[in-house]
């Protein structure tokens, strides 16, 4: 993977940059790149970096772009902090960790909660967070806590499927399953349930919070009634108020603002949770589609923070924000972060279509229908929440209700290889392309 380095006081485009070629059906319509015609709801897909397609920009102050997304003292970015979204990050990381234990020794619905602030070990995880907040944040809905509540219960489920790791799981019987040097707990039907609660969060906890929070206009974005203020109180510590917001939705990618994505490691890229699948099928995408996601994903975060950080002013008739600009960066976060979730929902399908064993195969669809479940939680992304539901309903999913009770419905172990081509049809529609690519 390429490192590609930002050039002091300019964004150069791609020379061949096809960000807005139009594409008209023609003879040649089956060479047409899939990432610059149409996808299945009719709306533009195109793959290409619209930070790239500003061509050469000139930021106020004589800012010079970095190369890394530096927020501590020293760093181009400072002040700045994102120290909650870190803590999170870690808690979910620890979560995922003990769901190895056999059984699982500890009250998981509990640790989303951290009412009393002392349910994790690790250093990084402690502190003033919890996961439940952030996931009640997004039913916005005069309080509704359905969703984060259907979470709470798949972590009752998962404590509670662990105390079976003595049995051999089977269809219609819950236990563990064996596949290579792993062993896992699953329902009677198959479930992993920490596939569905870990990467599920991905969605309704990361994703939600990144693209459908502090990205938006609100936040981030020109209409922060705290602007881009550098006499906000808070300014010594966390930047300006919009700053701050956009440095939050950083944290939620959870990689290393220094090294991501690392060439050098081909295992992660220093990243994790959804960061890490960008990065892996960065490779993949790139050599379809001529774009590589995960450099495009840094190089649209450090060129919005570049943004808000050369256009701040001692309040708004000293602010310089050339909002296109910053919209631009925020559709690329957008735009690369679901290309991330996207292909693992299509190489967990994948690797499930080719799996020979049981064993093997309710493993990877755990995972897909999590990262499909994951998907829905973009208002904005180019997979709608009806789309989401649709493709579940292909692999079991209750037709009825899309929320997270539907997965119960599932029977992993009896879904066939036509349902999952079913499921990945109603990707492709809004994806045109990438069933085509071996992910």
């Amino acid at each position: 993977m390429r490192h590609i380095s930002f050039k002091s006081l300019t964004i150069f485009a791609l020379g061949t940059s096809l960000a807005f070629i139009s594409c008209s059906k023609d003879e040649d319509d089956e060479n047409v790149n899939p990432a610059t015609t149409q996808n299945g709801n009719g709306s533009s897909f195109s793959l290409n970096s619209q930070v790239d397609a500003l061509g050469t920009v000139s930021l106020p102050n004589n800012f010079s772009v970095p190369n890394v997304y530096d927020v501590t003292q020293g760093g181009a970015f400072y002040p700045g902090a994102y120290k909650g979204q870190k803590r999170r990050v870690a808690q979910l990381q620890e979560i995922a960790d003990s769901s190895r234990n056999e059984p699982i020794n500890w009250d998981i619905r509990a640790a989303l909660e951290n009412s009393n602030r002392n349910s994790f070990q690790s250093a990084d995880a402690q502190g003033d967070s919890d996961l439940r907040t952030k996931i009640d944040e997004l039913n916005y809905d005069n309080g509704n806590t359905a969703i984060a509540d259907r979470f709470a219960e798949l972590a009752d489920s998962l404590v509670m499927s662990s105390k079976n790791y003595a049995t051999t799981a089977s269809n219609g019987v819950a236990g563990m399953i064996t596949t290579g040097s792993k062993r896992r707990h699953v329902s009677a039907k198959g479930l992993e349930y920490i596939q569905m609660l870990e990467k599920g969060l991905y969605g309704a906890l990361l994703y939600d919070q990144m693209v459908d929070d502090y990205l938006s206009a609100s936040q981030s974005g020109d209409q922060n009634p705290g602007g881009n203020h550098e006499g906000d109180p808070d300014y010594s510590t966390e930047g300006t108020a919009r700053q701050h917001a956009f440095d939050e939705a950083f944290g939620y990618l959870a990689v290393d603002p220094l090294t991501y994505p690392n060439a050098s490691n081909s295992s992660n890229g220093d990243g994790k949770f959804i960061a890490n699948y960008t990065f892996d099928f960065s490779d993949e995408i790139e050599a379809e589609f001529g774009v590589n996601p995960a450099q495009k994903l840094m190089d649209a975060f450090i060129f919005g923070r570049s943004v808000l950080k050369a256009g701040q002013g001692l309040g708004p008739s000293g602010e310089q924000i050339d909002e296109s600009h910053l919209n631009a960066a925020i559709a690329d976060i957008k735009l690369y972060t679901e290309i991330g979730l996207a292909c693992a929902a299509y190489h967990y399908l994948n690797d499930a279509i080719k799996d020979v064993t049981d064993e093997d195969k309710v493993h990877h669809l755990s995972e897909a229908l999590a990262f499909i479940y994951a998907l829905s939680f973009n208002s904005e992304g180019l997979l709608s929440e009806s789309q989401a539901h649709n493709a579940l309903i292909e692999l079991g999913w209750s037709s009825t209700d899309p929320s997270l009770s539907g997965v119960y419905e599932v029977n992993l172990w009896e879904v066939s290889d036509t349902q999952m081509e079913s499921a990945k049809s109603i990707l492709n529609q809004a994806y045109p392309g990438f069933g085509n690519i071996d992910l």
